[in-house]
């Protein structure tokens, strides 16, 4: 799922319509939106347990991983190459990327070569690039990623207990700065309080940097 936080206002929102237009009645209405909340923290729980994922909302630069070359950018699903290629005249970008029940995959305009992205890695030409997010829409603000280690840490812990606790509106709001912050939880210890301490991968800080292409790093 894309945007979770973006599909249950829309659960919510329908749920409010049919009220409105008498097709259901109040307690209908609280379980709808009930099973909408229930389905967004089934979403989320899943999506802290996957590797990135590719968002539509977000900026990112495309770099070839065994050098670190800026390729181009995607912004908002709309690619543009770094250099000045040709596009041709009824082309206003170079490319797009779509996703379908196929996955996700950049569609150049002029040439129409196709490429797929797993994850947060291109695979085109025979060549592998990274996506690294720069920026993101979040609620109708674009925000850069986190990347100070003690604001991710804050964070962290503010979601752990909003999570504990069920506080969804909590949550949603510091879920997309985590998800698109410089670091992830470190995948040996899980940030679990009994073996973080002791974790050498993380350094008892229960996160690591995000791992960048060669020449980036």
């Amino acid at each position: 799922m894309q945007n979770p936080e973006g599909h249950r206002e829309t659960l919510h929102q329908m749920a409010a319509t049919l009220r409105d237009e008498g097709l259901i009645n109040q307690l209908e209405q609280f379980d709808m939106n009930e099973m909408a909340d229930a389905a967004y923290w089934h979403a989320v729980e899943e999506l802290q347990n996957s590797p990135g994922q590719y968002r539509g909302a977000s900026t990112y630069d495309v770099v070839q991983i065994d050098n670190g070359n800026l390729l181009g950018t995607i912004s908002r699903s709309i690619f543009n190459f770094e250099s000045d290629e040709p596009r041709g005249a009824s082309f206003a970008y170079d490319g797009k990327v779509y996703s379908d029940a196929d996955g996700v995959r950049l569609t150049l305009g002029l040439s129409r070569k196709i490429g797929r992205i797993t994850g947060l890695v291109l695979e085109m030409n025979g060549r592998r690039y990274q996506l690294v997010e720069t920026e993101r829409m979040i609620a109708g603000v674009t925000h850069r990623p986190i990347s100070d280690a003690d604001a991710y840490r804050a964070l962290i812990d503010v979601a752990q207990v909003a999570q504990e606790e069920r506080d969804l509106r909590t949550f949603e709001r510091v879920r997309p700065h985590i998800e698109s912050a410089a670091f992830c939880i470190c995948p040996v210890c899980l940030d679990c309080f009994g073996a973080r301490d002791d974790c050498k991968a993380c350094a008892g800080k229960g996160f690591v940097t995000k791992p960048l292409p060669n020449g980036l790093r």
